[in-house]
């Protein structure tokens, strides 16, 4: 029973309180039976009321489960939620957990396990692990400026690229622990939530494409510099080709 009909219960108590007391003596003294008389009125009068409109309720509330929430169409749906889950979380988590290392050199290793990591965490090491990988930059007296300058914008752009990849893993990561949420709050999931269940994947997927979007724009940059790298060695060629006519016209003319 409700809230309302024990409250309802409770005024008429009151009431039949109220008028027992207001029974004069004499009444009481001729015999009249007060306790008897608000049993008879609570399950007579009263207690009829009380149960027509238990009726009632209970009629709206199966009314409701019939038509507006279904109660086995609502089980039947998170029984198909849990045997989805079932078959495919533990798999695809296996596929997350694939190794795909493959370097052999400890320097090596070492850099692949920092950006294999999918934590910012590593990020603090990549400078040194990638220059114990690749090499550092030569020094002004080692390389012509030019060539200096493109392999110091180079290895930028890879230490980007690389930062950027474990950036994306960690939001991967933390978009799979949302989903796997949202879908178990969906096996059990009442049907007044269904609507702010929705709304919550909504922002996942939406915070999905952004971090989709980020990697599209590194791949951009990546794509620009290999472009400008590129024409940066053609302007090198026409350089040296200069030099070389100068150096050609200078021996001619010598005596």
């Amino acid at each position: 029973m409700n809230f309302s009909v024990l409250k309802r219960k409770g005024v008429l108590l009151l009431v039949a309180a109220a008028l027992a007391l207001a029974i004069p003596p004499t009444a009481k003294a001729l015999g009249f039976d007060v306790f008897s008389a608000i049993e008879s009125t609570i399950t007579g009068e009263i207690g009829g009321a009380l149960t027509a409109m238990n009726g009632i309720q209970n009629s709206l509330r199966q009314d409701q489960q019939t038509l507006l929430f279904p109660v086995a169409l609502i089980n039947q749906a998170h029984s198909y939620v849990i045997t989805i889950m079932g078959s495919y979380r533990g798999w695809m988590s296996g596929v997350f957990r694939l190794p795909v290392n493959s370097a052999q050199l400890t320097a090596n290793q070492n850099l692949e396990h920092a950006f294999l990591s999918g934590s910012s965490a590593s990020l603090g090491n990549m400078n040194a692990l990638y220059t114990a990988s690749f090499g550092a930059l030569p020094t002004a007296t080692a390389a012509p400026k030019a060539h200096r300058q493109m392999m110091d914008m180079n290895d930028a752009l890879a230490k980007d690229a690389l930062a950027r990849s474990v950036a994306a893993d960690q939001a991967t990561t933390s978009l799979i622990q949302m989903a796997n949420q949202i879908e178990n709050e969906t096996a059990t999931t009442a049907p007044g939530t269904a609507d702010m269940l929705s709304a919550t994947a909504r922002a996942a997927e939406l915070e999905s494409l952004a971090a989709q979007h980020r990697l599209l724009a590194s791949m951009l940059r990546e794509e620009a510099a290999n472009l400008a790298y590129r024409n940066g060695l053609r302007k090198q060629r026409v350089i040296e080709a200069l030099q070389v006519n100068s150096n050609l016209k200078e021996t001619v003319a010598a005596p």
